[in-house]
């Protein structure tokens, strides 16, 4: 894997990780609670590494401070891992990917970030560092920023 694919890659997976932070738009609790407010939900994450094209990648983070995140890139798995509050409308988010070269395990992706929510645009974005760990060694770490978007419910429109 070249190192071009590496950090495309990297930029991927931060992506990804912010994208998780997204709420749903319906208060099934009935308890006043607004995840419009929070991290909680499906968030469309723009990653963009230093010198890199912009990537897309998807996020859900769960209420219990649980991470899953999606990436274009057949060599990077499914990414997991966690987010907390660490100020007001300030969160930090981990999350890791096995990283493969043709489904040949390779090493992981540690992603880290600590972004900033803006519930009046229900968006969020800030800084990223994505390691590269091959051998229990990082060989590469990439940087960048992120923005995302929540994921809402669209109605149905009927079919032609």
């Amino acid at each position: 894997m070249n190192t071009k694919r590496i950090s495309v890659t990297l930029l991927t997976l931060a992506i990804i990780a912010l994208i998780g932070l997204g709420g749903s738009q319906f208060n099934v609790r009935g308890d006043g609670y607004n995840p419009h407010h929070e991290l909680v939900g499906t968030w469309e994450v723009t990653v963009m590494a230093s010198g890199a094209d912009p990537v897309i990648d998807y996020a859900t983070m769960t209420e219990g401070g649980g991470l899953v995140g999606t990436d274009p890139d057949p060599n990077v798995s499914t990414g997991i891992g966690t987010w907390e509050k660490i100020g007001p409308n300030r969160f930090g988010v981990t999350f890791v990917h096995f990283l493969s070269d043709q489904g040949a395990p390779l090493g992981t992706l540690k992603v880290r970030s600590e972004i900033t929510l803006d519930s009046r645009t229900d968006t969020f974005s800030g800084p990223f560092r994505t390691d590269v760990v091959i051998g229990g060694n990082v060989v590469q770490s990439i940087c960048g920023t992120v923005r995302a978007r929540r994921v809402e419910v669209e109605a149905l429109q009927a079919c032609p």
